[in-house]
């Protein structure tokens, strides 16, 4: 009799513990009847019966019971009882996925998977990240510390409040998101001697979104792109997920080698290519001014597009910042991305794209392909911040704990590692580029470097070619003084125990 059977067991219920609710019977069902052990037309204790078999208030089984009848699971006859839906059979149930099962079984049909650099395993092994004890050279990212956070606070709550009561968090909404765009206008002109009007600027969520939308309006499977031979490998990831080839071309100590580019263009024709031409990434070089005027002329001559990414302008140390290529009256040929993140930190989504106003609006049409609408109260609290002048003060301030953190971080290293390294004291920017002798093994260092609480990134990371190189980047604007002298007296003992 089906009294007998130890219904607990069968349900597969011993995981529950003490307190079985009413979800833990529906699964028990689900599994039961997948794994053959309840088959078609299987009859149910009455819910009283099975309360008591269970110890669960009957109020539970009912209404187990019923959530699974409206699944389909079971069904239930007058003055018979409640049984198992003959509708199944044990094919059939077996193909059926439970909301249990969902956690257990991988996902069946092909489906295809990008093959990304191993930029993108930023996590060390065992979650080291996750412990506080390990520290982080990043790639430059802010000091999160050093934000004004009452300012900030003041800023968010006014614009959520004003979002609110005026609407602006509804679809459809681009109030904010214009405001924005003549704030950044206002600053590009001001501070970046970009001649731009609102018009001209694509707002995204960070970086990332502003260089797939450039590259897929630009990309035709087969297109030749160039980048730097050190680059940002999340660039030409994308690059290549859009179905380009990748060709590079070499860089010194002032920049990217120009002439290269004449070369490959007479070779064969090709769609853009990206570089940071600023502070370059990861290296830290300025592009020299004699090979932005040949590069621009090279694009005109050559009809190729150039993506600029400007990923931290506002931080320059020495002299007045470049001029970004997009900032050339006559060019027509620049796309430029930025983004606010490295102002206020990543967790601040806002990049944007600056370009001809017939290209600006290709690239907002295809974004709404991804999102239709933006953070309105992130958006209007941004705009405040740039037209209030608190992003400038903050930047003013905060460049001169970065200043120090990099003349700190160039004393350690000289110390620990003396004529075994060399450096080029960058511009600006958040990052140090550093080079070690032929008889260091750096991928080596970075992985030892784990195991002393130090993250650092492999040069061979930015490699698009997947070439060995013996340096490091390492972003020091994150970390205090005193972290520093930490972070770099752990590389030394990693560096000793190769």
């Amino acid at each position: 009799m089906v009294q007998i059977r130890n219904w607990r067991l069968l349900l597969d219920l011993a995981h529950a513990g003490a307190a079985i609710s009413y979800r833990d019977i529906v699964a028990g069902l689900v599994r039961a009847i997948g794994d053959g052990r309840l088959p078609p037309g299987a009859a149910l204790p009455g819910t009283r019966e099975m309360a008591a078999m269970l110890r669960v208030n009957r109020k539970t089984v009912i209404v187990a019971y019923e959530e699974a009848a409206i699944k389909g699971w079971l069904v239930s006859r007058e003055r018979s009882g409640t049984f198992v839906s003959t509708a199944f059979d044990r094919a059939t149930v077996h193909t059926s996925i439970s909301a249990v099962a969902l956690e257990e079984r991988l996902f069946a049909p092909a489906f295809q998977k990008l093959s990304l650099p191993g930029y993108f395993d930023e996590l060390p092994p065992q979650g080291a990240m996750r412990d506080r004890r390990m520290m982080y050279f990043d790639n430059g990212s802010p000091d999160h510390r050093l934000l004004p956070q009452a300012i900030l606070h003041r800023h968010y709550r006014r614009a959520l409040r004003e979002g609110l009561r005026n609407g602006r968090v509804r679809y459809g909404n681009l109030e904010s998101a214009s405001q924005l765009r003549e704030a950044l206008a206002d600053m590009l002109s001001a501070t970046r001697a970009l001649p731009v009007a609102p018009s001209n600027i694509c707002l995204t969520q960070g970086t990332q979104m502003a260089l797939h939308l450039a590259a897929a309006a630009l990309i035709q499977p087969g297109d030749t792109v160039v980048v730097e031979r050190l680059s940002y490998p999340p660039a030409w990831a994308i690059f290549r997920a859009l179905g380009a080839r990748v060709e590079v071309v070499d860089i010194d100590a002032h920049g990217c080698k120009v002439e290269q580019i004449d070369a490959l263009c007479r070779r064969n024709p090709i769609r853009f290519i990206y570089l940071t031409p600023h502070h370059q990434f990861p290296s830290t070089v300025s592009l020299r001014a004699d090979r932005r005027e040949k590069l621009l002329a090279l694009a005109i001559r050559h009809g190729f597009s150039v993506i600029e990414e400007d990923y931290d302008h506002e931080y320059h140390f020495t002299g007045r910042p470049h001029a970004p290529l997009a900032s050339d009256p006559w060019q027509r040929h620049v796309i430029y991305v930025g983004s606010l993140s490295k102002l206020l930190g990543p967790s601040f989504r806002c990049g944007f794209v600056v370009g001809p106003e017939n290209l600006v609006t290709t690239l907002e049409s295809n974004q709404r392909l991804l999102v239709t609408h933006g953070d309105a109260i992130l958006q209007k609290m941004l705009a405040e911040l740039i037209v209030n002048g608190e992003l400038r003060r903050h930047v003013k301030r905060s460049s001169k704990h970065y200043r120090q953190r990099l003349e700190v971080l160039l004393d350690c290293l000289r110390r620990s590692f003396g004529d075994r390294i060399s450096t080029q004291v960058p511009e600006g920017g958040l990052a140090l580029w550093v080079t070690f002798t032929d008889d260091m093994n750096v991928d080596a260092l970075a992985s030892r470097s784990i195991s002393e609480g130090l993250f650092v990134r492999s040069g061979s990371q930015f490699s698009p070619l997947g070439e060995s190189i013996n340096g490091l980047r390492l972003g020091f604007a994150s970390m205090s003084p005193d972290e520093l002298v930490r972070a770099v007296a752990r590389l030394q003992r990693a560096s000793d125990k190769l």
